[in-house]
């Protein structure tokens, strides 16, 4: 069983390390902006402490087409000794009051055949490093975790020490520390190593983008979120010196060519005018030629305040705007610890979006919707997806996980460990509605929200269609909505049913 300890108390001994990024076992994954940072930091830090030899095994980096490599795995098999399922693949069963979904799960990134043709390469078969980092992330995909450490500790014994860190032992240390080989569970963060530039230099084939962090910490503790928890309980938030936030982008474009940017942050509009603004306006000043991304949303009561600052991210050359909505039930949102943002905030920043020159209804303005939520109704998510649709065009599915240390993780601990879901984490997934049980929706009716986004989102001559807009066309939609036309369209449907079963 490995040894728990404090970030702040990690001290490298060896002198000569390997980072290793896991594979991911899900059902679906998405490839962009999936960049190791935290590892990317502590192999900068290990070359500044004078080590010979470091280096970098991602199993996720992308291929030249964007794309990571996918294979079928049983859900119930270890891949510790063999690389690939022992026989016919089975999907994960979900199921409730009679329905049935099936969903394959799959191993994404390199393969264990690539990492052991690597290692044997690099002469890491004979001559194993004095030390290996891992970065662990979500705690769903720690199944993953497990297989690496107990392959390295298969190769190489004692004579390696596997220090395995990251949001997934920060969350559940005493998990990590019982079901994977990682001589050190590291909790938290290194101090000494969150102050560097990610080294990108780790990498042969240059990355097309760049993770920056340029801050630290949430004044807020959402009932869904576990950033409390990852900040040792800081809600403060530090932002980095903006000077040394631009130097960094300006290293990476002028070192690896590098143009795409995202900004990654627990906070990131805190203060937005004398951090993060100040950021973009050394950026326009100088004249660089970024795209810059913040995939994990803008805080729409932050965003709603100044249009000045929207007109500076169109200006910064923000490509794309996130704006997370979650449920427009605000009592809702006050019971899930929301309470500082309210629906008029949406609608402002959404407004203010499109007056700074980001064009709604074609992706360039996204909404977050978040569903899966316990004790939600299918009423409030089709009218959350609904109102969505009308304001920016552009939903984007959101699948809630109940992440370990957030509060409503601890609300519901006594389900979740009667179904042992607190050891097999990895069924927490969203993916696989973990709390579907608690909520009035079938599995059908899960599947058909997300249809319903897919289909609004879908868009035609740059634009999505408007349910509420004011062509002849949105006013016919929605009239025969209610006029009746439907139970006529649903007699004949029963009528042609009936007649085909009668031939």
């Amino acid at each position: 069983m490995g040894r728990i300890i404090d970030g702040k108390d990690l001290v490298p001994s060896g002198s000569t390390a390997l980072l290793i990024s896991p594979p991911v076992y899900d059902t679906q994954y998405w490839a962009d902006w999936s960049q190791p940072y935290g590892l990317l930091r502590i192999g900068a830090w290990l070359k500044a402490r004078g080590y010979k030899r470091v280096d970098l095994f991602d199993f996720m980096e992308v291929d030249e087409k964007n794309q990571v490599h996918k294979h079928r795995i049983e859900p119930n098999e270890e891949y510790w000794e063999q690389g690939l399922p022992k026989g016919r693949v089975k999907p994960i069963r979900i199921e409730k009051n009679g329905e049935c979904l099936e969903l394959y799960k799959y191993h994404f990134g390199k393969t264990w055949e690539e990492f052991q043709n690597w290692l044997e390469a690099r002469g890491y078969t004979k001559h194993p490093p004095d030390e290996v980092y891992i970065s662990a992330i979500m705690t769903y995909w720690w199944e993953s975790v497990r297989d690496l450490t107990r392959r390295l500790k298969r190769l190489w014994g004692n004579r390696t020490t596997i220090f395995l860190g990251g949001i997934y032992p920060t969350l559940t240390p005493e998990h990590a520390a019982r079901f994977t080989d990682a001589d050190f569970v590291v909790v938290g963060e290194v101090p000494e190593a969150n102050e560097l530039w990610t080294d990108l230099s780790f990498y042969e084939r240059r990355p097309r983008y760049a993770i920056i962090t340029p801050a630290r910490g949430c004044p807020f503790n959402c009932a869904y979120c576990a950033q409390k928890v990852i900040n040792g309980g800081r809600r403060a938030t530090e932002f980095r010196n903006p000077q040394d936030i631009v130097a960094e982008m300006r290293d990476k474009y002028e070192r690896f060519g590098i143009k795409e940017f995202a900004f990654y942050a627990d906070y990131l509009l805190w203060k937005p005018e004398e951090n993060l603004g100040r950021v973009l306006e050394m950026i326009i000043q100088e004249g660089l030629p970024f795209q810059l991304h913040a995939p994990e949303g803008l805080d729409t009561r932050a965003l709603s305040k100044s249009q000045a600052f929207v007109d500076l991210l169109k200006k910064a050359n923000f490509k794309k705007i996130y704006l997370p909505l979650e449920n427009i039930d605000e009592g809702y949102l006050s019971a899930m610890n929301r309470k500082h943002v309210q629906l008029e905030h949406y609608v402002k920043a959404v407004e203010m979006c499109e007056k700074a020159g980001f064009k709604t209804r074609n992706m360039a303005v996204n909404t977050f919707v978040l569903y899966g939520l316990p004790g939600e109704t299918i009423d409030s998510v089709v009218k959350t997806i609904l109102f969505a649709s009308e304001i920016s065009g552009s939903i984007i599915p959101m699948l809630f996980t109940p992440v370990p240390g957030s509060k409503i993780y601890e609300d519901h601990l006594d389900y979740i460990k009667a179904r042992g879901w607190d050891e097999r984490l990895e069924m927490l997934n969203g993916k696989l509605y973990p709390l579907l049980e608690m909520n009035e929706g079938t599995i059908e009716d899960y599947i058909d929200l997300q249809r319903l986004m897919y289909t609004l989102n879908a868009h035609y001559r740059s634009e999505s269609f408007r349910i509420f807009g004011k062509t002849s066309v949105s006013k016919c939609f929605r009239e025969n909505i209610s006029n009746g036309f439907y139970d006529s369209v649903l007699k004949r449907f029963e009528k042609e049913t009936k007649d085909v079963v009668i031939n």
